[in-house]
């Protein structure tokens, strides 16, 4: 008991003293890493450069940038690394076409040195979660003794580990699960250090030139794309439809949207997607939160906060698709020219919301910079709070934000397994499957559970449902329908209206609410009636909701005097919006519906739920079956990984729960209470134990003891002695 006490302590303070102080990196160092990301997940990650990408020459000479990473010639690289899911993703497939694409620029500045640090450290918690949370992603063998044996054991062992690594470092299962989404339902481009040379040397320009005026947007012809940095981010916007874009500077503390520039300085200082950008700003600021020396970022137009510009990136990349008036095509001669049609754009390429984040007073700061403990709490603390920690939560915010989703949460308090999983095949029907729940027809009324996120404002949601073989083709476990006509067999629940977890002041709400690692999201709840159908029966139940649909608003004097133009905008409240570039395709649609979930009907009256899958069933296996009697089951199967993919089965504190209906949150202790109640009690046993050997005294001899209290893991990894020598159990 005392070594388990003392095991418990250090492994305590391992804990803790895991947690990671963020630091201002070199540029060697981000270039190293950005190397090593690219070794370390080949799966999802593709790193590049503008060099190789795009034919762009290199600025600087051969002292600058020496021994980095893939650079082949004199001056510095242009690093870019796109992140995708693969398999959710194939080459050449019309999903692959479809994803949401978000862009995020580092330093444009190259003194402004947040930005660079916060954009890796995104790109490295995306990546360390999307493959932790594809493990293990081949099916648990019937052979334990076969190379798909071996695998799948390696796979287990590496799920294990990587999910403490990210637990020690302050991420919980939730908030593990949420970046693995993220990276399997987003394309996520970034160039860390945009511009690579002045962030080298520590300038703000690149070789006595500003990037961040460098554009084609109320700028002269000869005035733009001079630079190596603007042309890696004009090339990468001709070959992307990016919907939403942070660009990271430094010198003060904004979040600045539109207007930044000199023809809007003095009439009609917002735009026509004033609404939407205000509620992004207000959301990013929100997240990003303060801390003990600083407040929450201010909101508002760079005009108002910043100051306007000619040739800005954040108008550009806004509105150089539709305010085409103030854009006039580059003839730059710096690095031998640049060709002129490279700065003539179709009507779909730059209609972005590209936001500029100011993030600190001092465009170097030494102090206050965060760390990884609650790095992605709701509610941060002050003191773990800083520049690069606030920053790394506002990007992946924006790849939030990008597109709405909706995702069935939990059936009578059982909370489900996730809709999405990375690098597992996303089939027509698989979900038929991977998401189904037993029910009992006798049980009535079913308890569906769902959330809402990408988004702000649910103007309507509701649960559809109907059999199986009812379901259109075009409505399936991948495919969204975009006319929003499903045919006439589904049932429809009485609709809802409410908030996501991203709208300012949500929890002063009277709202429903779920309750996981200590974080409370919305919930929305409806009751299916079970007893209609019949037994073998299989219900497909999707969750919908139509979203923000106030953005789509123009506000009194926006100018120019135009409908919202921004894709981020139109592709959740205008179906008819499409556009297509380079391959990529926007399409509008307003309803946003769930991966179902499957309800298979039985007439079981002693199990009212039962979860009966996993990522790798298939739907023959939902056939129901007399169950077992439980006195005839043997000790279960030593392959089955339930031990190791936990997340996957029925947790009990999982629940969801409200005020009202559900309980406040409160029924179950948080882990800090527990922590503090294990140590409290191994602390009173250690000292009684003092006592009591103090009273008995020591018996001569070496006596062995040979506890093994199965309920404790350190006892069974080990035999002790007295002395405390250590050996592992045979």
């Amino acid at each position: 008991m005392q070594l388990s006490f003392f095991l418990f302590l250090s492994s305590c303070i391992s804990l803790s003293s895991a947690f990671r102080d963020f630091k201002i990196l070199s540029s060697s160092e981000i270039a190293n890493e950005l190397f090593n990301l690219s070794q370390q997940y080949p799966t999802f990650a593709t790193l590049t450069t503008s060099q190789k990408l795009f034919g762009l020459p290199q600025a600087g000479t051969t002292n600058d940038c020496q021994g980095f990473p893939l650079n082949e010639a004199p001056g510095c690289p242009n690093y870019i690394m796109t992140i995708l899911d693969p398999v959710a993703y194939p080459p050449a497939s019309p999903q692959t076409s479809r994803v949401p694409e978000v862009f995020l620029s580092g330093a444009l500045h190259g003194n402004e040195r947040v930005g660079p640090t916060a954009v890796l450290e995104i790109l490295k918690l995306l990546l360390a979660a999307a493959q932790c949370e594809s493990l293990p992603n081949i099916p648990t063998p019937t052979n334990g003794n076969s190379p798909q044996g071996s695998e799948w054991l390696l796979q287990i062992q590496q799920a294990r580990s990587c999910r403490q690594d990210l637990l020690n470092e302050g991420i919980t299962d939730s908030q593990r699960k949420w970046l693995a989404r993220l990276v399997s339902t987003r394309r996520i481009v970034a160039t860390p250090m945009t511009n690579a040379l002045g962030y080298d040397r520590n300038k703000r320009e690149e070789d006595k030139i500003d990037p961040n005026r460098d554009f084609p947007f109320d700028q002269k012809p000869q005035e733009c794309m001079q630079t190596i940095a603007g042309r890696t981010i004009n090339e990468l916007f001709q070959t992307h439809l990016f919907q939403m874009s942070l660009t990271y500077h430094g010198g003060t503390e904004v979040i600045g949207y539109e207007w930044g520039a000199y023809p809007y300085l003095s009439s009609g200082n917002i735009s026509p997607d004033h609404i939407s950008q205000y509620e992004i700003a207000t959301g990013y600021s929100a997240f990003a939160g303060a801390f003990e020396t600083t407040k929450a970022y201010e909101t508002g137009t760079m005009n108002d906060l910043v100051y306007a510009v000619h040739g800005g990136m954040e108008d550009w990349a806004y509105a150089g698709s539709w305010d085409v008036e103030k854009v006039k095509s580059c003839t730059p001669t710096s690095y031998g020219g640049y060709p002129e049609n490279k700065t003539q754009y179709n009507e779909s390429t730059l209609r972005t919301f590209n936001m500029l984040i100011e993030t600190s007073n001092d465009k170097i700061p030494r102090h206050h910079l965060g760390s990884t403990k609650g790095l992605l709490n709701q509610h941060v603390s002050f003191e773990n709070n800083g520049h690069v920690a606030r920053n790394i939560r506002l990007g992946l915010a924006a790849i939030e934000f990008v597109q709405p989703y909706v995702s069935i949460w939990g059936v009578n308090n059982v909370k489900l397994q996730d809709d999405i999983v990375p690098l597992m095949p996303r089939n027509a029907r698989e979900c038929e499957a991977t998401k189904a729940v037993k029910v009992s027809k006798n049980l009535g009324n079913v308890d569906i559970a769902w959330t809402v996120g990408g988004s702000f404002t649910v103007d309507y949601t509701t649960i559809l449902y109907t059999k199986w073989e009812n379901v259109p083709n075009d409505m399936s476990c991948s495919l969204q329908p975009l006319d929003g006509d499903l045919g006439q067999s589904f049932q429809e629940k009485e609709a809802k209206h409410g908030v996501t977890r991203w709208k300012h002041g949500w929890e002063q709400t009277n709202v429903d609410f779920i309750e996981n690692d200590g974080e409370k999201y919305p919930v929305f709840t409806a009751k299916i009636d079970t007893s209609s159908f019949d037994v073998g029966d299989r219900i497909a139940v999707f969750a919908t909701a139509r979203v923000d649909q106030e953005w789509k608003n123009v506000p009194d004097g926006a100018r120019p005097i135009v409908p919202v133009q921004s894709h981020v905008v139109n592709a959740r409240t205008n179906e008819d919006w499409y556009h297509e570039s380079a391959g990529k395709v926007i399409q509008g649609q307003l309803d946003w519906y769930s991966i179902p979930l499957t309800l298979v009907i039985t007439d079981d009256d002693e199990v009212s739920v039962e979860y009966l899958s996993d990522r790798f069933a298939s739907p023959d296996t939902l056939v129901p079956e007399p169950r077992e009697d439980p006195s005839s089951q043997d000790g279960g199967d030593p392959n089955d990984n339930d031990d190791f993919v936990e997340e996957e089965r029925i947790t009990h504190d999982d629940k969801y729960t409200n005020d009202n209906t559900y309980g406040n949150g409160n029924e179950f202790p948080s882990r800090h209470t527990i922590v503090i109640i294990l140590v409290a009690i191994a602390a009173f046993g250690f000292f009684t134990h003092k006592i009591g050997k103090w009273v008995r005294r020591r018996k001569s001899g070496r006596q062995r003891v040979n506890v093994l209290d199965e309920d404790d893991v350190f006892v069974n990894e080990f035999t002790f002695e007295e002395d405390i020598q250590l050996r592992e159990l045979s």
